[in-house]
């Protein structure tokens, strides 16, 4: 690897558009590894929010460690303006240091990715944790062959050399047997993170004393470790020309087990060096990030009182998109509108920017203010054959994740598209305007995207209604504006589509006069 085009190539990344491909049962390894917390963002509401796609946007990090610290930090948002300062003021030194910051991420670069997580896997448990073939490999490797010689150099008996002989053909045989434990993908990662672990400590900048300081304390606790992984690395150095060395003396074996009984003492200090590192990764990534979209980013404003405003909000995955804003008199928001008119975008533009907010203390709007948010939502719920459950069954149970959110501390800002959608019009309009009203009476900011009108007439005390619309004609078909109105939607474009597509004049004709009959008759 050239140092200095690398370098170059680093310096002029910072700032473009990052969508490399991720393989996200690896990326989210880690965090899978962590403790839950009680206001963890769920599968469901991470899933309801196309997170998965924006985050291929939002990572410009270089290593796995730092990959996969970026997905942990934003399933689990901060609830405090302080560690939010503390984040977006390291995200700040690093965007104006430049210098500092290229030579951190050719580190990162260097340490690269760990494709298939071979490295958690194996401190997890897949390395061979044998403190008998350490001592046994150590006495074959290095005291036998030591005796022998020594005893060959005083005594000058040519027998010696044949022991010594087959005490290197037994060496070789066992070196053949554990040739693929040793050459492990996750013992050369280890190497690799240590020897980050080192390069990074060395920084003397005062704004890093925090990590730094503590990864020092991490290389001294680990040092048995790095010796023992270092001498694994001399069967590559000079070319190869130490490997018959390595070989004979069982130096690789040796230090194998010796890792693997040091893992089991030091798997704290090796997972809090892994976080470490890629902490520093994502805060570098984000910078980067930010400065790709810094004229959408504003900071934002926590208040104490349950309340929700953004103006000119756009999501991570489309920058480029029409904004929206939302000035909250209520707590609560009923969107009507048909479908593709922007109800579901709107709402993941929200949930998202709430992330933004409360993991890097950046939205992409023009002003954002808020209290702190418990974020679920009932987006996009699945039906699951394999497991027996029915769509309305996955809704019910999504529903009920919020109901059950509103007993914590923290408010919840929920979303909700469709509510319902799976059962029949009464007891969905009836059920829909019963746990509405439950949730409102709580710590609970709601929007929720409906096509069912009656709903708005229930919920009027306490909710305010908003709406996207389209128009239909007979040159351009749909056209959407995607902007935000007040009011309820009232307009009837359903059928007057089927008509601009090609249904036959019968089929549109009556469906236009049934419809006016059942609206008349409700």
């Amino acid at each position: 690897m050239n140092k200095a085009y690398t370098t170059d190539y680093i310096k002029r990344d910072f700032g473009e558009p990052h969508n490399k491909k991720i393989n996200f049962k690896y990326t989210r390894q880690y965090f899978d590894l962590l403790e839950e917390d009680e206001y963890t963002i769920d599968d469901q509401t991470w899933s309801d929010l196309n997170m998965d796609q924006a985050f291929v946007k939002l990572d410009h990090t270089y290593s796995s460690p730092g990959q996969s610290k970026l997905y942990a930090m934003l399933r689990n948002p901060l609830f405090s303006q302080q560690k939010l300062d503390e984040r977006s003021s390291m995200i700040e030194f690093l965007t104006r240091s430049a210098d500092t910051r290229s030579k951190m991420q050719y580190i990162f670069y260097t340490l690269g990715l760990n494709r298939k997580n071979t490295f958690l896997d194996m401190v997890t448990g897949d390395i061979n944790k044998n403190k008998a073939k350490y001592w046994i490999y150590t006495i074959l490797g290095k005291i036998v062959p030591l005796i022998i010689i020594i005893l060959a150099f005083i005594q000058k008996k040519p027998e010696y050399m044949l022991v010594l002989m087959a005490s290197i053909y037994i060496n070789i045989f066992i070196n053949t047997r554990e040739k693929k434990n040793i050459k492990s993908n996750g013992m050369i990662y280890l190497r690799k993170l240590l020897t980050a672990g080192k390069k990074l400590s060395s920084f003397k900048n005062e704004e890093l004393k925090g990590y730094t300081t503590r990864i020092k304390e991490l290389n001294s606790s680990l040092r048995a470790m790095d010796i023992s992984t270092k001498a694994m690395t001399l069967s590559t150095m000079a070319a190869g020309l130490f490997e018959i060395f390595s070989l004979v003396f069982l130096i690789d074996e040796a230090a194998y087990y010796k890792v693997g009984e040091e893992l089991d003492k030091k798997f704290d200090d090796i997972m809090e060096l892994y976080a470490l590192i890629g902490e520093l990764d994502a805060l570098a990534g984000m910078a980067s990030y930010k400065k790709h979209v810094e004229t959408l980013c504003s900071k934002p404003t926590f208040t104490d009182k349950i309340c929700f405003n953004i103006e000119e909000g756009v999501q991570p995955l489309l920058p480029n998109g029409v904004p929206n804003s939302i000035h909250m008199k209520k707590r609560g928001i009923v969107l009507t509108g048909t479908n593709m008119s922007g109800k579901s975008t709107f709402l993941r533009m929200l949930g998202s920017n709430i992330l933004l907010a409360q993991t890097f203390n950046f939205v992409l709007a023009k002003k954002y203010e808020a209290c702190f948010f418990n974020l679920v939502s009932s987006i996009s719920p699945d039906d699951s054959l394999s497991s027996g459950k029915s769509y309305y069954m996955a809704e019910a149970e999504g529903i009920l994740r919020i109901i059950k959110a509103l007993d914590k501390e923290v408010p919840v800002f929920c979303a909700i598209d469709e509510i319902f959608r799976g059962t029949n019009p009464i007891e969905r309009i009836s059920a829909s305007a019963e746990i509405l009203s439950y949730i409102n009476k709580k710590k609970c900011i709601s929007i929720v995207a409906t096509h069912d009108r009656e709903l708005t007439e229930i919920l009027k005390a306490n909710y305010e209604f908003h709406y996207f619309s389209e128009t239909v004609n007979s040159k351009k078909g749909l056209n959407f504006d995607y902007k935000l109105k007040d009011g309820i939607s009232s307009t009837k474009n359903a059928i007057k589509l089927l008509d601009y597509i090609g249904y036959p004049k019968e089929i549109t004709e009556k469906a236009y006069e049934r419809a006016d009959k059942i609206e008349g008759f409700i």
